[in-house]
């Protein structure tokens, strides 16, 4: 009876978590549709306006194997409260500045509170639900950070259109507040001490022995140890890259300035691929086990994905445009399955960590590429400026050559690592 109470316990703290990821990903990505407000209000170039923004990435990869130790360690429930606070206060200061640097501050601080989300939703999957059950709630959590990034397109655009953007991102800091409560109140009554997680099976002492844990030092040696996971969390990372510098960041001015557009309605491209991400996100397991192999169904995506990407800055219809962004979409889904690799090429004692390295390795491509994807920008620039703010416009050719530059360039590289990850499909299936 006990261990039944604490897996329906875990299972709401599960639910919490991926609510809470839903939250980081609005946090995340919402500034790609403020972009001109933030250029204007900065007086700044599309490379600064690249590290501002960043800025999430360097604390988020900085504290991923700290949050996958801690939570191998302590488990979920004290980790997830304490980032739910801290992501709303850095919110908060982001609002309340005027000056860059602090700007920066609050960006850093959103980052630090959404490091253990992501990866805390897979690690209480890993604990609460079989291996076999992995991938698919893997999927679901990655369909939950697809509503968020819906959120932060279209209805975060009407929002500051409407009301602007500091006041905009205040009422998504009072939103952290209400969700950091809900923490605070239930997460203690779910969860009532580090050990009350569920056992797989009667030989899986480690999950729930404090005791018999390898130490921190020697967890974190054996995880960077491992080539699977490297080679795992690098082939995510360039699979993620149509996400993480595209969709989160560039494509609203890309489509603005293709299209001549509102923000908008650019807004509406980013939406349409976050939903094939999504749609794609749980197929992609069933896909994978007909091919017989993860990294096959990877290969088969990054194969649909890259070229899709070189026709998209060739299109001139916008709602070809659209169609095409909404099957990239579908295929970069595959993404989530690397995490699976990372997982069942690492002991269940150090999932966290496992996942925790590999989802790290995937936001570092991120962190790289969203400010080189500005600084290519600043390199093609012709010279136009805005007569109303002062600030550069960059014309759609600066967009197409930094964008062939970069998305196509590293699924091809992605494409290559997938043939050195070793194969798991038949690990972890009871």
């Amino acid at each position: 009876m006990a261990k039944k109470k604490s897996g329906s316990n875990a299972v709401v703290f599960w639910g919490l978590a991926n609510i809470f990821y839903l939250y980081e990903v609005i946090l995340r990505v919402s500034p790609s549709v403020m972009m001109d407000d933030l250029m204007a209000h900065y007086a700044v170039t599309a490379s600064i306006f690249g590290v501002i923004v960043t800025c999430f990435y360097c604390s988020y990869v900085a504290l991923q194997i700290p949050c996958g130790l801690i939570l191998d360690k302590f488990g979920p429930r004290i980790l997830v409260s304490s980032s739910a606070i801290l992501s709303t206060l850095g919110s908060v200061l982001f609002a309340l500045t005027d000056q860059i640097y602090v700007a920066q501050i609050g960006r850093c601080m959103v980052g630090a509170g959404a490091a253990c989300a992501f990866t805390s939703c897979l690690q209480i999957a890993s604990l609460v639900f079989s291996p076999k059950q992995f991938a698919m709630f893997a999927g679901i959590t990655n369909m939950m950070g697809t509503l968020g990034a819906l959120c932060s397109g279209f209805p975060v655009a009407k929002s500051v259109n409407e009301i602007g953007w500091r006041q905009t991102i205040f009422a998504l800091a009072i939103i952290g507040m209400i969700i950091a409560g809900l923490v605070l109140m239930i997460v203690p009554k779910s969860l009532q001490n580090k050990n009350d997680h569920p056992q797989k099976d009667g030989n899986d002492a480690s999950v729930n022995n404090g005791d018999r844990w390898p130490s921190f030092m020697i967890t974190l040696k054996q995880v960077l140890k491992n080539k699977q996971i490297i080679l795992s969390g690098l082939v995510g990372g360039f699979m993620y890259l149509p996400v993480s510098v595209f969709s989160e960041l560039w494509a609203v001015p890309f489509f603005m300035t293709k299209y001549n557009i509102d923000n908008e309605t650019a807004s509406i491209a980013t939406s349409i691929l976050f939903i094939g991400f999504a749609v794609g996100s749980i197929p992609v397991v069933m896909v994978a086990e007909k091919l017989n192999g993860y990294m096959r169904a990877i290969r088969l995506s990054i194969s649909c994905v890259a070229p899709l990407f070189i026709a998209l800055v060739y299109v001139h219809d916008m709602y070809l445009s659209f169609a095409i962004v909404f099957i990239i979409g579908i295929f970069t889904g595959a993404e989530v399955i690397t995490f699976t690799c990372a997982k069942n090429n690492e002991s269940s004692a150090n999932t966290g960590t496992a996942i925790a390295f590999a989802n790290a390795l995937i936001m570092l491509a991120g962190l790289i590429f969203q400010p080189l994807f500005g600084l290519l920008l600043d390199v093609f620039w012709t010279g136009a400026v805005s007569m109303e703010h002062g600030v550069r416009i960059y014309e759609f050719s600066c967009y197409q050559k930094a964008i062939l530059l970069t998305i196509p360039t590293c699924l091809v590289i992605a494409y290559i690592l997938s043939l050195f990850v070793k194969e798991t499909i038949h690990m972890g299936k009871n």
